[in-house]
């Protein structure tokens, strides 16, 4: 009796579960979450992430993740992430690591419809930029271009009225303004190199472009650096150390700090300057072209948003990536060119550029517009191991500069070794 009063009792329990769980609301469809990484931190990134709400807000079935990855790690935290299986959909990349990537078969190439929308809106350099072995990867960001910076200051106390234009003008600039202590030591620096990579190689290279040279070939195959026109700039440069008028005691820093009148530096510079400079900004710091005798340009290196190949979610990315390049805001500016504007950088993006033009752009800033719209500016190479690259270069130059090496020598070793790494890549 107990046994069949116990059969019924659990008959009974599992009916009335069966019932329960039957009377229960389905429940909803999972979010789909689309990983974003890129380098910003949360200030910057800030009026993206709203964008991002927005998005979300728009499309119900969507979930956005953001993810800060250090600049100087992103590119092996990628590949890492790629081998354990975990990685992002949505990666902002500066564009000399694309050739890397690229060889791993890491990144996605745009769908048609976002193809169309980078070669109707962006600029022809920074469409080159995402350009890798004549395949676009993805949508240009963020764009930094080389121009001579100079503090009008000192260039006066020097008697010199106008930045120089010529080479010519240059040098005999940079003598004017360079005052010395008794020892020899420089006090006043007319110009200045270094310290990092970039303040060495970046100057080299848009020197290059100025006077219409290209330092390697077309297809990024083979190094080109003991053309005629690379082994005189190198040889007046360091010719300007044989004349103690440059330094490596003197930096690019020093251009924040009032001892150095000029240096080739990117537009990105700019917040720094002003937080050196305060309200005498404007009346101390102008913008020109990089002296030459040639025709004139610049270099210019850029970001871009890129999706990976293996995302499940390739389509749903672009997608996201396409209205956050498309204007969403009541200026007309996109979400990136919104986020850009509040860090005091450029885009790409013409009508973004347009926009800030007219609303946004300062003095300083404006002149690197006009560069950038001239067309004169030419991007950074996207090498094969890039670091590597311009490690080696940068050691050849510095041994120039120090008398080592002369001009010629130095950079026909350069060309070697880096054709060396050149001729290593898939």
């Amino acid at each position: 009796m107990a046994k069949r009063w116990a059969f019924w009792i659990a008959a009974l329990a599992i009916v009335g579960g069966l019932a329960f769980a039957l009377s229960r609301p389905e429940p909803g469809p999972r979010p789909t979450t689309i990983r974003l990484a890129a380098h910003y931190n949360a200030k910057q990134v800030a009026p993206l992430l709203a964008c991002l709400k927005r998005y979300e807000a728009l499309h119900p079935g969507i979930r956005i993740e953001y993810r800060q990855v250090s600049y100087a790690d992103f590119l092996q935290t990628i590949l890492i992430s790629r081998a354990s299986g975990s990685s992002d959909d949505i990666y902002n990349l500066y564009s000399v690591w694309a050739p890397q990537l690229i060889a791993s078969n890491a990144l996605d190439t745009p769908p048609a419809d976002v193809l169309d929308l980078i070669r109707r809106d962006f600029n022809p350099a920074t469409v080159d930029a995402a350009t890798i072995r004549g395949r676009l990867y993805g949508i240009p960001n963020a764009v930094s271009i080389y121009q001579l910076v100079y503090n009008r200051k000192l260039l006066a106390a020097a008697g010199v009225t106008a930045p120089p234009h010529s080479w010519t003008q240059f040098t005999r600039t940079v003598a004017a303004v360079t005052r010395k202590n008794d020892q020899g030591n420089i006090l006043v620096g007319g110009y200045a190199y270094g310290p990092s990579t970039a303040n060495i190689v970046h100057p080299f290279y848009a020197q290059l472009y100025a006077v219409g040279v290209s330092p390697y070939s077309a297809d990024l195959r083979r190094a080109q650096l003991t053309a005629p026109a690379a082994v005189a700039i190198l040889d007046r440069q360091a010719g300007m150390f044989r004349d103690g008028i440059v330094s490596n005691s003197v930096s690019v820093r020093e251009l924040n700090g009032g001892s150095l009148a000029m240096a080739i530096i990117a537009n990105w510079q700019r917040s720094s300057l002003q937080a050196s400079y305060g309200d005498a900004f404007d009346d101390t710091i102008g913008v020109a072209p990089i002296p030459t005798d040639g025709p004139g340009g610049t270099m210019l290196y850029s970001f871009f948003w890129g999706v990976d190949a293996a995302s499940p979610l390739k389509r749903q990315s672009w997608d996201l990536l396409k209205w956050l390049n498309t204007a969403q805001t009541a200026e007309g500016l996109s979400c990136t060119g919104q986020m850009l504007a509040g860090m005091g950088d450029l885009t790409g993006n013409k009508r973004d550029l347009s926009v800030m033009e007219r609303d946004l752009v300062d003095p300083f800033t404006q002149q690197f517009v006009a560069a950038l719209k001239r067309g004169t500016a030419v991007s950074q190479p996207n090498l094969w191991r890039q670091a590597e690259v311009d490690r080696i270069l940068q050691y050849y130059i510095e041994s120039a500069w120090a008398g080592r090496m002369s001009a010629r020598a130095a950079l026909a070793a350069a060309n070697g070794q880096i054709q060396t790494v050149l001729d290593e890549q898939p």
